[in-house]
């Protein structure tokens, strides 16, 4: 009677412990997207700082062939 017992303990249990996988996969799963996020977002700042020193070292005259004035640079990154 105690294996009856037993085999109805893991039968209870097994439906849980799936359960309790499946949410921790799920918030792997978050987790690594967010992370994922988080690096696209600071490799888009490096891009960013990046080009903001590249056209903050250009010349006068380079810029206004392209169109811009310095004071326009800083506010192109807002």
């Amino acid at each position: 009677m105690a294996a009856v017992s037993s085999n109805a303990v893991r039968r209870v249990r097994s439906p849980a412990s799936h359960a309790l996988v499946v949410v921790l996969v799920e918030l792997v799963a978050t987790a690594c997207k967010s992370i994922a996020r988080g690096l696209a977002s600071l490799s888009a700042a490096r891009r960013h700082a990046q080009l903001r020193r590249e056209l903050q070292g250009m010349s006068d005259h380079f810029l206004k062939d392209v169109g811009l004035r310095r004071d326009q640079i800083d506010r192109m990154f807002r």
